[in-house]
């Protein structure tokens, strides 16, 4: 109120933030609050920083000099407080300029070797990149490196973003800082801000008379005379470099970017559509065409391999239906580990356009042969087609590489991950409405040319296939620039495309990858089996826990992978997905309920979403532009492997040993790609 009231009496009043530097998240926050106080006024008079002034600086100077003359020191810290560098890059906050011209003046004004003075930043806050150096790390290590077992090392800490010591420095600097200094076996000076010093109170008073004398014109000729110059080289010389911020994605990107997203979404509904419908398909075939040499040939397989599981843990042999979906499942996953480095090598060659129009055609020809598959011969003819033009996951994948940088690529990678998401949370509810609808109890005499009652599930997988055929058609503009000087690997050898690449950081995550997928693949295949034995769970109860997978990836990877990863580093944001799938693996191992269950696929989920597009990530940074489309082959294929191998190993020791133990050693199997991924060198990126 009192505030109001001298302002009303003096409408020429002048304000002055006690912020010395400007920043929109100091002085801004002053003015808006003012501007809010008093609506009703008119115009306000603000001077919004005082840096270099003259007063500002020599009696800060004065301040310095009076407390290391009392209590030397070896090395003195000018600590500004900090700001997301988001700021400065973003919305151009002339912050850190000011804090540089500050320094300058203060270490050239001195009695104290130049080399000596160093600019920090504290007060940082949460995960986003901040100024830095960081004040309590740079202290800390600084003393950890000067001081000797004869001498404590003494470090002087000034903060000139205030002229006011706030509660918040006296406890950061003076008291958590000053801790950490002793346990590292140094000594700490804390020198005050300016505070309320007789020689300040009348500069301070003379610079707000001198502006108002200048009627609020800080380019006054009479007032500038109050502030110093400096020199510009110096002040350049002394700027903290700054982490690059994602460089903005053009139109054209964008487009793309839908495009793929789409492409992948389609491709996904239709593949995974016939998820809920394993059982009912092995159930047909075996009544209508149980001398079918493929379907002994598969059951066969899985007697054998019920034979070497044994007796399991509950009593029970493995369950020939259910494994029935997955031997279909790894028989996809299989052609995918083959084709998918054989596409990505040919987009390399001729382009990702006609190789993506050539895949996404022949798993439209799969869709088609599977809505006339009336033998078990023409659905695993089907699969074989659809898993080997599945392989074209590589090849969207090299197309987000071509279109974005190192500093936007985790954002369109995270895409990749919500495309494959949503697939997998549409597919398996469409294809379980589906099989409430069977084409034969309409027209029973279509099945004379093959329908079957799994028809209408292909046919709207096959529509969509001719959807996204016609989009990439007319839409999708080529992305890789061919270039016929480059060499590409060529034979007739299918696993020499396997050859490790000539960068071992590449290889590294490549392994980190398969690794990886095989644990989690594992869990994926023996989850319904651990709901359905301990929690009785149904179909539809086993499909709202993917929709909750499914719902967990999109919501990461949309809204913090494709924002912060690359602020955080993909490795470390890789590690973290690597780590939180072990409280994962072990919740769901011991869940006795619904509680347990979620929490767990929460983590999981969690977990995932943040490992798989950061090792994408990583793998394309890596790796020379002429080999993305074959490194992500690669890549991709290790992980279809690891999706053959991890179910067949997992449900061999949940059936042998229990529900528990797979989910146990997946955590320890887990410790491996974390290890490995612990070592790669995030420097070694290929730089053009």
């Amino acid at each position: 109120p009192r505030l109001t009231e001298l302002i009303k009496e003096n409408p020429e009043s002048v304000v002055i933030p006690m912020f010395p530097q400007f920043s929109d998240t100091t002085t801004s926050c002053c003015t808006d609050d003012m501007e809010k106080a008093l609506p009703h006024q008119k115009k306000f008079n603000y001077l919004k920083n005082f840096h270099k002034h003259k007063g500002f600086i020599d009696l800060s100077i004065n301040n310095i000099e009076i407390h290391i003359a009392k209590y030397p020191i070896d090395e003195l810290v000018i600590s500004f407080h900090g700001i997301p560098e988001r700021y400065i890059q973003v919305k151009k906050d002339p912050y850190l300029k000011h804090c540089c011209e500050t320094f300058v003046l203060l270490r050239d004004g001195l009695n104290f070797p130049n080399e000596k003075i160093h600019m920090t930043f504290q007060s940082r806050l949460g995960s986003e990149v901040w100024l830095n150096p960081y004040t309590d790390e740079f202290v800390v290590d600084l003393v950890k490196r000067k001081t000797q077992k004869e001498k404590k090392f003494s470090v002087g800490v000034y903060c000139p973003s205030f002229v006011a010591d706030c509660l918040e420095t006296t406890d950061e600097i003076g008291q958590e800082l000053l801790h950490d200094v002793e346990e590292a076996g140094g000594e700490l000076v804390f020198v005050p801000c300016l505070n309320n010093g007789d020689a300040w109170a009348k500069s301070f008073a003379e610079l707000s008379k001198k502006f108002f004398e200048a009627k609020f014109n800080d380019n006054d000729i009479e007032f500038s005379k109050l502030f110093y110059e400096t020199n510009p080289e110096k002040v350049r010389d002394i700027m903290p470099e700054l982490t690059p911020q994602a460089t903005p994605m053009t139109k054209e990107s964008k487009r793309t970017i839908k495009i793929v997203f789409f492409t992948l979404f389609l491709d996904l509904v239709g593949f995974s559509i016939i998820f809920p419908m394993f059982p009912a398909v092995a159930k047909y075939y075996l009544e209508i065409d149980p001398d079918n040499y493929f379907l002994k040939l598969i059951f066969g397989s899985i007697n054998a391999l019920s034979s070497l599981g044994g007796e399991g843990a509950s009593g029970a042999q493995m369950s020939g239906i259910v494994l029935f979906g997955g031997a279909l499942g790894a028989l996809y996953s299989l052609l995918q580990f083959f084709a998918a480095p054989l596409w990505g090598g040919l987009s390399d060659r001729l382009g990702r356009k006609p190789i993506l129009l050539i895949s996404v055609f022949g798993l439209f020809l799969s869709y088609v042969l599977w809505i006339f598959s009336g033998s078990f011969t023409l659905l695993i003819l089907a699969r074989f087609i659809g898993g080997i033009m599945g392989g074209n996951i590589s090849v969207a994948t090299a197309v987000i590489t071509d279109i974005t940088d190192k500093s936007n690529r985790s954002k369109g990678m995270a895409f990749i991950g919500i495309a494959f998401a949503c697939g997998f949370i549409f597919g398996p509810a469409m294809g379980g409405i589906l099989t409430l609808v069977n084409p034969l109890d309409i027209w029973p005499s279509l099945e004379a040319i093959g329908i079957n009652p799994f028809s209408g599930a292909a046919l709207l997988a096959a529509s969509l296939s001719f959807i996204n055929l016609i989009i990439l058609y007319r839409s999708f503009n080529e992305t890789r620039v061919v270039k016929e000087e480059k060499t590409t690997l060529r034979t007739a050898n299918i696993l020499a495309l396997f050859k490790p690449l000539p960068v071992k950081e590449v290889n590294l995550t490549n392994y980190v990858y398969f690794l990886f997928i095989a644990a989690f693949s594992g869990m994926e295949f023996t989850l319904t089996f651990l709901a359905v034995e301990r929690l009785g769970n149904t179909s539809m109860d086993n499909a709202y826990m993917f929709i909750f997978i499914g719902f967990i990836l999109v919501l990461v990877q949309g809204g913090f992978v494709r924002r912060k990863a690359h602020e955080i580093g993909e490795k470390k944001v890789a590690l973290t997905g690597l780590l939180l799938l072990i409280p994962g693996l072990i919740l769901i191992g011991f869940s006795q309920s619904y509680f347990i269950l979620y929490l767990g696929l929460f983590f999981l989920s969690t977990g995932s979403a943040m490992a798989i597009p950061t090792l994408t990530s990583l793998v394309s940074f890596f790796t020379p532009p002429d080999l993305q489309g074959q490194s992500i082959g690669i890549f991709r294929s290790l992980g279809a492997l690891g999706r053959v191998i991890g179910p067949i190993a997992a449900s061999l020791i949940y059936w042998k040993f229990g529900g528990t133990y797979p989910y146990l050693l997946g955590c320890a199997f887990l410790l491996i790609p974390i290890f490995i991924l612990k070592g790669i060198n995030e420097k070694a990126q290929y730089k053009e």
